[in-house]
């Protein structure tokens, strides 16, 4: 990887609070990701239609499940106001984090999201490093620049992920299990579409390497869990995954480093943009 443009990343961390007691599905990565585009077309409606674009290889941002909620019952969760809950946006195409802060710094009244009944006042909007465990920003010249040929990493998947193959004659092959290859090759495939082309990495060879010589040496919690959105269930995998980087070639060592750290912002597998695939490095 080598120095180019100087693009942001960013983890934005909204924390908000329902106007009344309201229950909703427990998974509300549709609704989270209709919320993100709904406030993107208000302050730019051509940049919202451009996000809806049907056969984008990778999109440029990612939407969690609300977080702080409760356990569900019968796939349902209740919302109390004066509770604070969490929806964290990534945004890897710096245009759309100016409109989206744009709408709610200008904006008219106090702003507000809607998940599916519930109407939830935003409180606040973090973005800095250490304001939240999941808020933040970096670059691509830093995330290239700065990994270093730790022969070790840890992520942990912290909302179910999974992996698409596309559809059988006996449905959608979905692969859920942490593979090295199927969770880096995730990595290599967003970063190659959205980084600028001097920092774009030889795919093909980088892939050899995870395949030959990137072993999983820890497993801690792994379980799969189903996911209930609206049209159809989704199974995914979450837990940590310490992942051991076995032949000594730092070249492939640093990039592997590098894509875990963009892990962060980017996640990982099939249907980021509704709440699956959350990731984030362990370090220590």
């Amino acid at each position: 990887m080598v120095a180019g443009n100087d693009n942001m990343l960013y983890s934005i961390v909204i924390v908000l609070t329902p106007t009344r007691e309201a229950t909703v599905r427990a998974t509300m990565g549709d609704q989270a990701h209709a919320a993100f585009l709904r406030t993107v077309q208000e302050a730019d409606s051509a940049l919202a239609e451009v996000l809806h674009l049907p056969g984008m290889p990778s999109r440029p941002f990612t939407v969690s499940p609300l977080l702080g909620v409760g356990r569900a019952r019968d796939g349902m969760v209740h919302l109390s106001p004066g509770q604070d809950y969490f929806l964290r946006f990534t945004v890897l195409y710096p245009p759309i984090f100016e409109r989206f802060m744009a709408r709610f710094l200008h904006g008219a009244g106090r702003p507000v999201i809607r998940l599916g009944r519930a109407l939830l006042l935003i409180k606040e909007i973090l973005t800095t490093p250490g304001s939240h465990p999941w808020a933040g920003y970096t670059s691509w010249v830093q995330l290239a620049t700065e990994a270093r040929p730790d022969p070790e990493i840890t992520l942990e998947f912290t909302s179910p992920t999974a992996f698409g193959f596309g559809q059988k004659a006996w449905g959608k092959k979905i692969v859920v299990l942490p593979e090295p290859k199927l969770v880096f090759g995730s990595l290599a495939r967003s970063w190659n579409d959205l980084a600028p082309p001097p920092l774009q990495v030889d795919r093909h060879a980088l892939m050899a390497y995870a395949d030959e010589h990137v072993v999983v040496k820890q497993l801690r919690g792994l379980e799969t869990q189903m996911l209930r959105f609206r049209r159809s269930p989704q199974v995914g995998f979450t837990g940590q995954v310490t992942y051991g980087l076995m032949a000594e070639n730092e070249a492939a060592r640093c990039q592997l480093n590098a894509l875990a750290d963009f892990a962060f912002y980017a996640g990982v597998g099939i249907k980021t943009t509704m709440g699956m695939g959350q990731v984030r490095r362990v370090v220590g």
